[in-house]
C-alpha cells in the first residue's frame, strides 16, 4: 500500500514537476527535475512534512520510495512551530486549516491542492506530536492557537477551515477573534459534531481501532489488505497497522516511527477526551457548515450561532469527505463562500 508519507511526497512532486503520472520508483531527475525544481521540492517537503533535506539528499534518494524509506529522519511535527505552510503564498487571503482529531493536517492535502492556487495555505497541528505539550480542553486549545495565529499573522486577514474536531476549535477561535485582535474573515466547518452525551470511557482497543480507521480513510480508502482486517484485532495489530499506514512497511519497525505513533496515540486520546467533554457556549458567529446527512448536531449549531451559521448538506460519509471524490465539490463550495458567493443550493445531497 501507499503510505501517508509516500502519498504526500507524490503530491509534492506532482506539483513541482507539473505532472501526475509519477510512480514510487520513478527518478526525480529522470522525470525532468533540475536543481531549481529540486530546491522548490525540498522547500515544499520542509513545509509540509517538516523534513530538513539538502540537494544532496535528493540526489542520494531520487525516488519517492527511497526518500520515504531511507532519505531522512522523519519530523512530521515541526519541533518549533505548530503552524506549517502547505502551499506557496499568493494574492488571495490565506487559509489556515486546523487539525482533526487525529492531530495530522495531512488530511487536508486534497483541499490544499484545489484551494492553494494563488493563496497561502497553512496547517495547525498539535505541538504534542513533537512532545512539547498537550492541552486538555477545546477552549484551551483554541486559546493557544489564537495566540499562535496572532504571533504569525498579526493583523493580516485569514480564513479558518476545520474538519471534525478542527471545526470545533475553529468555532472557539472565531469567538475569541475580535478580543485577540485577529482579522478572521470567514469560518468553514466541515462535518463537525457536538456530542451531547455523558463522558465516554474509551477502552484502549476501541480507541486504537478508531484511530486506525481514521488514518486508513485518509490514506488507504481503496486498500483491500488493511481494509479487510478483522474489527476484533487487538492493540498490537492496530498499532502496527497505524505505523504502516503512516510510514510504510519498510519504516514501520524503526524506533523513530514507533515513537511518533506513540505520541500520536497520546494526542488522539487527549483529543477524543476533549471532544466528548466539549460543552460550547452560545455566541452569534457567522460561518459555513458543510455536513453529511447523518450529522445530528445541526440544530445545536444553529442555536449556538443564533442562526448566523449557514448549513448545507453534502454527499459522502464523515471519514471519506476529504478524498478525491468529494474534495473537488467541497473545495468549490468553500471557494464560493470565501469569495462571497452565497449560492449553495447546487450542493449534491445524500438522501
Amino acid at each position: 500500500m501507499t503510505s501517508l508519507i509516500e502519498q504526500s511526497l507524490n503530491e509534492i512532486w506532482s506539483f513541482t514537476l507539473g505532472r501526475k503520472d509519477i510512480g514510487e520508483n520513478d527518478n526525480f531527475f529522470a522525470l525532468g527535475g533540475d536543481s531549481l525544481l529540486a530546491l522548490a521540492t525540498i522547500e515544499q517537503i520542509k513545509q509540509r512534512l517538516g523534513w530538513n533535506l539538502s540537494l544532496g539528499d535528493l540526489l542520494r534518494y531520487p525516488t519517492i520510495r527511497e526518500l520515504a524509506t531511507d532519505g531522512s529522519q522523519l519530523q512530521v511535527a515541526n519541533q518549533e512551530r505548530a503552524i506549517i505552510r502547505m502551499s506557496n503564498r499568493g494574492s488571495k487571503i490565506p487559509i489556515i486549516f486546523i487539525h482533526p482529531v487525529s492531530g495530522l493536517v495531512f488530511a487536508y492535502s486534497k483541499l490544499v491542492q484545489r484551494l492553494g492556487h494563488d493563496r497561502g495555505c497553512y496547517g495547525i497541528q498539535p505541538l504534542a506530536l513533537a512532545n512539547v505539550e498537550r492541552l486538555q480542553t477545546i477552549q484551551d486549545i483554541a486559546e493557544h492557537y489564537a495566540n499562535l495565529i496572532y504571533d504569525d499573522f498579526g493583523e493580516e486577514d485569514f480564513h479558518l477551515v476545520g474538519w471534525s474536531l478542527g471545526g470545533l476549535i475553529g468555532y472557539e477561535i472565531a469567538k475569541k477573534a475580535a478580543d485577540k485582535g485577529l482579522n478572521l474573515r470567514k469560518l468553514v466547518l466541515i462535518d463537525s459534531y457536538i456530542w451531547e452525551v455523558p463522558i465516554i470511557k474509551w477502552d484502549e482497543a476501541a480507541l486504537l481501532l478508531d484511530l486506525r480507521n481514521d488514518l486508513l480513510a485518509q490514506v488507504a480508502t481503496n486498500n483491500k489488505e488493511l481494509g479487510a482486517t478483522s474489527e476484533g484485532a487487538g492493540p498490537p495489530t492496530a498499532i502496527q497497522q497505524i505505523t504502516v499506514a503512516l510510514f510504510g512497511q519498510a519504516r514501520s519497525q524503526r524506533n523513530s516511527s514507533i515513537a511518533f505513533v506513540e505520541r500520536l496515540i497520546q494526542t488522539y486520546r487527549a483529543n477524543i477526551r476533549a471532544l466528548v467533554e466539549y460543552r460550547p457556549t452560545a455566541k452569534p458567529t457567522h460561518g459555513l457548515l458543510l455536513h453529511v446527512s447523518e450529522n445530528d448536531s445541526i440544530e445545536t449549531w444553529h442555536k449556538l450561532s443564533a442562526g448566523k451559521l449557514t448549513a448545507s448538506t453534502i454527499a459522502g460519509s464523515h471519514y471519506g469527505l476529504l478524498q478525491d471524490q468529494h474534495a473537488t465539490t467541497i473545495a468549490a463550495l468553500i471557494e464560493n463562500y470565501l469569495l462571497g458567493k452565497e449560492e449553495l443550493n447546487h450542493v449534491v445531497r445524500n438522501d
